[in-house]
């Protein structure tokens, strides 16, 4: 299966695709964006990133936020989120997806992705450290809830 770019029809598959990882993730699945959603935040006027899929209908994703890098003056991206249903893995997936996710970083003139993962995430650190990704030690912060309001009511 070769990654694609998300569609409106794939609302439902990545929907629930994210409402499994959140729940994997130990994260509240009512949370998770419904289709209309993902729908806007990547097709729509203000587009968020790039959202990739893999499969018909979709057995994973990935999202791709573009940033840059002031520190090595240079374009790059986030990626969000990588998941592939958990019957679907050990088949080249999730690598795909990462590779698409270069090729698109690449053309779009960066020259590196970067992402988070969660400490107990073994398989996916694995995964991670098979490719050539390279840890670095920094705090992941988060502004959110009434420290956030407060704060952007404050400017």
């Amino acid at each position: 299966m070769t990654p694609r770019p998300f569609t409106a029809e794939d609302g439902d598959a990545v929907a629930a695709l994210v409402r499994a990882l959140n729940a994997e993730e130990g994260y509240d699945p009512a949370l998770s964006p419904d289709a209309a959603a993902l729908r806007e935040a990547f097709l729509g006027p203000r587009a968020v990133g790039q959202l990739l899929v893999v499969g018909r209908p979709a057995v994973g994703y990935l999202t791709l936020h573009p940033s840059f890098e002031t520190t090595k003056g240079v374009r790059c991206a986030r990626m969000g989120d990588l998941y592939v249903a958990p019957g679907h893995r050990r088949q080249g997936l999730a690598r795909a997806l990462v590779a698409a996710a270069a090729a698109e970083v690449r053309a779009a003139g960066g020259s590196f992705i970067e992402w988070t993962a969660l400490p107990g995430n073994a398989g996916g650190l694995a995964f991670y450290n098979a490719i050539g990704a390279e840890a670095e030690t920094l705090s992941v912060l988060s502004l959110e809830g009434a420290a956030f309001e407060a704060l952007a009511d404050s400017a």
